[in-house]
């Protein structure tokens, strides 16, 4: 089986490149790729009790390695009625949208809303193992995971991309699901193991730093460990709530991440959206957000007096300016509403509008693409607008 969306969108901001995940390139303006992709699934089933699922996306992705391109690859084991248990390339089961989250046709909107599964898309699979155990209970039905494994993503700016390996993930999630509506709470830990980025001479950059003496810029050593960061801990809280009559369309969740790694920084993101069938169609608004925990950091800066020369210094001002916006970069603090309609054309696709307009904080930006060491000043607005073709077959 598979699923396509095929999309035009419009971004307003000149500036701010718009993107929907970290995994895919950002687009200035008129673009057809941000929303147009298409996937195939393969199921096969050994017995009543063994499946195996593969799953294959293709899109805007920055990065061209095949494996990437497989967002699942599992065995899946049936015990009883009750008990089972997976094992291979699963995606990560942190929010509503997580079994379908690429397939456009099962939820009424264009894309979900970028405030909230924007900074999802750095953790888009995980590679090990999940037991789930599932039970009646209440007119209702309980569901409870725990997965552990690891995953590695690469994150898409203009002109660069960065990826980040976590030695391990562990993921557990509650769900109970009654008549129309449905609860989800997920707990996750990640140690980051180590980043890489590309498109600059990072290493090159990260040795700079270490070769200035403290007497000229004090505090140098703790610019590098800020922006140098290996072997840290993450931490994710989410809740998610739907509800769904078949007139009255209700969808909400809310997260909270902590990280001592500088590349993701602290934040709370969250959303509502509503939607009202009329017949074939279904238009819907939503409200989101994302603001950081911890505000942005100003970094130790040059005791440009004790500069030997003006070229020492002049070296110094660049190294500066460059370490504060990198750190910059990865702040995040914006608001968006959104509107827009759905209509099923047949029981098998949908054509969607969206408008939506962002109110961006600067340096809060981590979530549009911009080029290394791009100085991006003043608050911006941006508004985009979109209109797809979705389908399954």
């Amino acid at each position: 089986s598979g699923f396509a969306t095929v999309g035009a969108s419009y971004s307003s901001n000149d500036e701010l490149a718009f993107r929907s995940s970290y995994l895919n390139k950002p687009r200035k303006h008129f673009n057809v790729f941000t929303d147009t992709m298409v996937g195939f699934q393969f199921n096969y089933h050994f017995s009543n009790d063994l499946d195996l699922v593969v799953q294959a996306i293709a899109q805007d992705r920055g990065d061209s390695e095949v494996a990437n391109y497989f967002e699942m690859a599992f065995l899946r084991y049936q015990f009883d009625r009750n008990w089972s248990a997976r094992v291979g390339r699963m995606n990560y089961n942190a929010y509503l949208l997580s079994e379908y989250r690429n397939v456009s046709y099962a939820y009424p909107w264009v894309r979900p809303p970028v405030d909230f599964y924007l900074p999802t898309s750095s953790v888009s699979y995980v590679d090990g193992a999940e037991i789930q155990y599932r039970h009646n209970a209440n007119d209702g039905v309980w569901q409870h995971t725990f997965a552990a494994g690891k995953s590695e993503s690469n994150l898409f700016a203009l002109d660069s991309f960065t990826t980040i390996y976590y030695d391990y993930v562990l993921n557990a999630t509650t769900t109970y699901e009654a008549y129309d509506w449905l609860v989800k709470v997920t707990g996750s830990y990640f140690m980051g193991d180590r980043t890489r980025i590309s498109g600059g001479d990072f290493e090159g950059f990260y040795d700079s730093l270490l070769a200035v003496p403290d007497v000229l810029w004090p505090g140098v050593d703790e610019v590098y460990d800020h922006l140098h960061m290996d072997n840290e801990p993450i931490w994710y809280l989410s809740l998610g709530y739907q509800y769904n009559n078949d007139e009255w369309l209700v969808m909400a969740e809310m997260v909270a991440m902590d990280s001592a790694w500088t590349l993701l920084s602290p934040y709370v993101s969250g959303y509502i959206s509503l939607g009202y069938r009329f017949g074939d169609f279904l238009p819907y608004i939503t409200l989101a957000g994302i603001e950081e925990t911890e505000s942005s950091r100003q970094l130790p800066v040059p005791d440009f007096s004790k500069a030997p020369d003006a070229e020492t210094a002049q070296y110094l001002g660049l190294l500066s300016f460059a370490s504060q916006e990198i750190s910059n970069a990865i702040s995040q603090s914006q608001r968006s509403v959104g509107v827009g309609v759905r209509w099923d054309v047949s029981p098998s696709s949908a054509i969607k509008f969206q408008y939506d307009h962002y109110w961006i904080d600067v340096p809060g930006y981590a979530l549009w693409g911009v080029s290394l060491y791009q100085q991006v000043s003043g608050d911006h607005m941006s508004n985009v607008v979109s209109l797809t073709y979705s389908t399954t077959f």
